[in-house]
């Protein structure tokens, strides 16, 4: 399925609404909750009052299939294996306020099962939201894809400290520019993944999203994951029930 630049700067643009783009979205709610706190991960406005500073958000308080959660061991869940073609591309990487984004055009895919997503943008977590066995990793990536319904797709990256990662380093040099990544430096050649229904990780928290974490990690080197700590500041919204969701 070929995604038409037409299609995806639409679908760009709805999930800025759908904080994808977390400074557009941040933006929204403030206009529609003056007297509100923002929204964001400290002690005012943080994620157990995000359902309360704007009726739009009354999923992160009430909705069923929330995202982020703990997942199992491997071993004790139903897993998938995905497939990308991401190759090395220009990506225009912007500081979000609350994230470190790289925006990409169209051509990429993600494939989970007999579903095809194209690729949007990849934005960044520190600590990482969702969670193994209680763990959580020092950062995350969220590859996030659209479909062309509209239907939501995130490959979720888990990284460890260990060697650097090049394409992590062309995020943080070039903020505010465009640059080349060689996305495939950011997820492991092993791409089996748990895969389970969930929602935006940001207000509104829609539900709906077909998510994919990635049971191999990745290496970031301390000073890189330090580095987009510093800028981003602690963005990982607590691990949320589970309900009634099998993995």
């Amino acid at each position: 399925m070929k995604f038409t630049t037409k299609f995806l700067i639409a679908t760009a643009a709805s999930l800025s609404l759908a904080a994808c783009s977390q400074a557009d979205t941040a933006a929204e709610g403030e206009e529609a909750a003056t007297d509100a706190p923002k929204w964001g991960y400290g002690e005012e406005g943080g994620p157990e009052k995000w359902g309360e500073i704007n009726e739009e958000f009354a999923a992160c308080k009430d909705g069923l299939e929330q995202s982020p959660i703990d997942l199992p061991a491997a071993s004790e869940a139903n897993l998938i294996t995905v497939s990308t073609n991401y190759a090395a591309t220009e990506a225009k990487i912007e500081d979000k306020g609350k994230t470190i984004q790289a925006d990409f055009a169209e051509g990429f895919t993600l494939t989970s099962g007999e579903n095809e997503y194209g690729l949007l943008q990849v934005h960044m977590h520190t600590p990482s939201e969702n969670t193994i066995e209680g763990k959580a990793f020092p950062l995350t990536a969220h590859f996030v894809h659209a479909n062309a319904d509209g239907g939501l797709a995130v490959l979720g990256i888990m990284y460890e400290e260990g060697e650097a990662n090049p394409a992590i380093q062309a995020m943080l040099d070039n903020i505010g520019a465009s640059a080349e990544m060689d996305i495939t430096a950011m997820i492991p050649g092993d791409l089996t993944a748990y895969n389970f229904p969930g929602s935006l990780t940001t207000p509104p928290c829609s539900e709906g999203v077909n998510w994919h974490v990635v049971t191999t990690p990745v290496t970031a080197s301390a000073e890189q994951i330090a580095a987009l700590n510093e800028k981003m500041g602690n963005n990982a919204r607590p691990v949320q029930p589970l309900n009634d969701r099998t993995l």
